[in-house]
């Protein structure tokens, strides 16, 4: 081992996602991100209580790093542009982050506040940029709950192989359904 490291929650989690992405989310253990930070394992445990409070923190951490990517994306956009851009940033990060993306999955099941508040975050950004269509708020959820589901679907069908046909650009196909999505959001208000 090589000299003595000044661990951070920080740093114990960025380890702990590595890990993952390397090994798959399933196999990180305490033990192992210890290897990896060239510390024994029991230093971990002034961070975190256990391996359920490291697995809650590389969620938390996946959520901000998602939360960051779609909000920068955003960013100095607006309406079906700053649209098609989250779903890009979206798709790039389950692409570039697949056991992150997994990791995200797993926030519902936690009664954490914190993890709860950033999920929202993410959420809040779509609410954001739905304001200038003028929807109400049942109308806007409506749309950002199928938004989410397109995207979160068509992700996790890319991740499980299913498209690797060569006859049709997988790209081309993604912006064609977020264009759709976006498409409807004339036409799919309440009478």
């Amino acid at each position: 081992m090589g000299p003595k490291r000044r661990l951070s929650t920080e740093s114990i989690l960025n380890a702990a996602a590595e890990l993952a992405e390397e090994n798959g989310l399933e196999n990180v253990s305490l033990l192992q991100v210890a290897e990896k930070l060239g510390v024994k394992s029991p230093s971990l445990y002034n961070h975190f209580s256990g391996f359920k409070e490291l697995s809650l923190g590389i969620s938390k951490l996946a959520i901000s790093r998602l939360g960051d990517a779609i909000r920068n994306a955003a960013v100095g956009k607006s309406k079906d542009n700053a649209l098609m851009a989250i779903a890009l940033a979206y798709r790039k990060f389950a692409g570039e982050n697949p056991e992150l993306y997994k990791a995200i999955l797993r926030f519902p099941t936690y009664n954490d506040s914190s993890i709860q508040k950033s999920g929202h975050a993410i959420v809040s950004i779509l609410y954001q940029v739905m304001e200038p269509y003028h929807y109400n708020k049942k109308e806007t959820i409506h749309f950002v709950r199928g938004f989410r589901s397109a995207l979160h679907g068509f992700v996790s069908l890319e991740e499980a192989g299913f498209f690797r046909s060569a006859e049709a650009d997988v790209g081309k196909s993604f912006k064609r359904l977020v264009s759709c999505l976006i498409s409807a959001l004339d036409t799919g208000k309440d009478d």
